[in-house]
C-alpha cells in the first residue's frame, strides 16, 4: 500500500501499486509525485520507485498550471539535516525525510489562538495574526452574550477583564498589517476625549436651559451648547476609525516577512514587504 503527498503536501491514501499507476495514466500524479510505502521512514519520487513505469510517461497529458510545483529551499531539517523545499511563504508541517515537526501545526486552532491571546494579556510586542484576532472576537462576543443572559451580575467583570487582551491584540494585529498600535490608541482616546466634550457640553447646556425657563421660545441653537456639538463630532469621528481599523483588523493579511515590530507568524520564510 503506497500513499503520496497532494500539493498542499498532505498524504493521500492508501493506494495499491496498480491504482497508482492508474492515478498517473490519468494525470492525476506525475512522476516527481513524492510517495511512500506503507511504513517506510523517507518520501521518493515515484520515477525513482517505479523507474520503468515513469520512463512510458511521456505520452500522459501535461501537467496543468495549478499543479505545477515552484519550490525553493527554505534551510535544513534541525533533526536529520535534509534540505527543506517549500512552494509558499510557509515552512511546511513536517519534514518530508523524517517527518521532524517544523512549525506548529495547531498554529490557527481555537485552544491555540486563545491560549496565546490571554497568555500575551497585556503584551502588546510582537505580531498576531487574523485567525488569532478572529477567533478572540467570537470568544468574547460569545462570553459577553451569555454572561448577559445567565450572570448579569458578572457582566462589568467579564467585560473589564477581556477589554485588556482586546486592547493588547488589537494592537499586535496593527502591527502584523505593517501599522502602528495607535491606529487603535489614538481612537480610543479620542473617543475618552469626545466623552469629556460631550460631558462638558451638555452641563453648560442644562445650566443654560435654566436660566432661560422663563424664554420658552428660544430657538433650539441658542440654548445647545457649541461643546455639545463638538464632542459629538469628535466622538463619530473616534467611532469611524475603530470601525475601519477593526474591518482592516478582520479582514487585511500578515505582512509578508519580518517588518520593525518582529517576525511574521504566518510568512516567516518571506521577504519583507518594501
Amino acid at each position: 500500500m503506497y500513499y503520496y503527498l497532494d500539493t498542499n503536501q498532505k498524504p493521500t491514501g492508501p493506494f495499491t501499486h496498480e491504482e497508482l499507476r492508474s492515478l498517473l495514466q490519468k494525470g492525476a500524479i506525475f512522476p516527481d509525485t513524492l510517495i511512500a510505502q506503507k511504513g517506510a521512514d523517507t518520501w521518493q519520487k515515484y520515477s525513482e520507485v517505479f523507474p520503468d513505469e515513469a520512463a512510458c510517461s511521456d505520452d500522459l497529458p501535461p501537467i496543468p498550471d495549478a499543479m505545477k510545483k515552484t519550490t525553493h529551499p527554505a534551510g535544513h531539517c534541525p533533526k536529520c539535516g535534509a534540505e527543506i523545499l517549500t512552494e509558499r511563504d510557509e515552512l511546511p508541517l513536517r519534514c518530508l525525510t523524517c517527518q521532524f515537526p517544523l512549525r506548529p501545526e495547531s498554529s490557527t486552532n481555537v485552544a491555540s489562538c486563545l491560549r496565546h491571546s490571554f497568555v500575551q494579556y497585556v503584551g502588546i510586542r510582537g505580531r498576531a495574526r487574523r485567525a488569532e484576532f478572529l477567533w478572540f472576537v467570537l470568544f468574547y462576543m460569545v462570553t459577553l452574550g451569555v454572561m448577559l443572559q445567565c450572570l448579569p451580575s458578572l457582566y462589568d467583570l467579564a467585560s473589564l477583564l477581556l477589554f485588556i487582551p482586546s486592547i493588547s491584540l488589537s494592537v499586535r494585529r496593527m502591527h502584523d498589517t505593517g501599522r502602528s498600535g495607535w491606529c487603535i490608541a489614538a481612537p480610543l482616546l479620542l473617543q475618552i476625549v469626545g466623552a469629556g466634550i460631550c460631558f462638558a457640553g451638555g452641563i453648560s447646556t442644562i445650566i443654560h436651559v435654566i436660566r432661560n425657563m422663563d424664554q420658552p421660545d428660544l430657538p433650539i441653537n441658542a440654548i445647545i451648547s457649541p461643546l455639545l456639538i463638538a464632542g459629538l463630532i469628535v466622538c463619530g469621528v473616534a467611532i469611524l476609525a475603530e470601525l475601519y481599523y477593526f474591518i482592516i483588523a478582520m479582514f487585511w493579511d500578515s505582512q509578508r516577512g519580518p517588518n520593525k515590530y518582529g517576525p511574521s507568524p504566518k510568512y516567516p520564510l518571506a521577504k519583507p514587504e518594501v
